[in-house]
């Protein structure tokens, strides 16, 4: 099972961007999360398409199952 870490930021441009994180830790410190995020958009790290990253909206941790499908 793969886990991977989604951190949702808000654009300049009003529209949202998720960032991906693979193989990430289950436990995750929410302080720490948000500092991270925190840390992104107050030093301008990321720009997408010319969009600066404005605001952390939320972060959450996604389980991937692969089931493979015999043919």
């Amino acid at each position: 099972m793969e886990t991977t870490l989604n951190l949702v930021f808000e654009k300049a441009s009003g529209k949202k961007h998720t960032m991906r994180i693979a193989d990430a830790k289950l436990s995750q410190d929410p302080v720490k999360v948000k500092a991270l995020m925190d840390y992104i958009v107050n030093n301008n790290l990321i720009y997408v398409k010319d969009d600066a990253l404005v605001a952390a909206l939320e972060a959450n941790l996604q389980n991937v199952t692969e089931n493979p499908i015999e043919l």
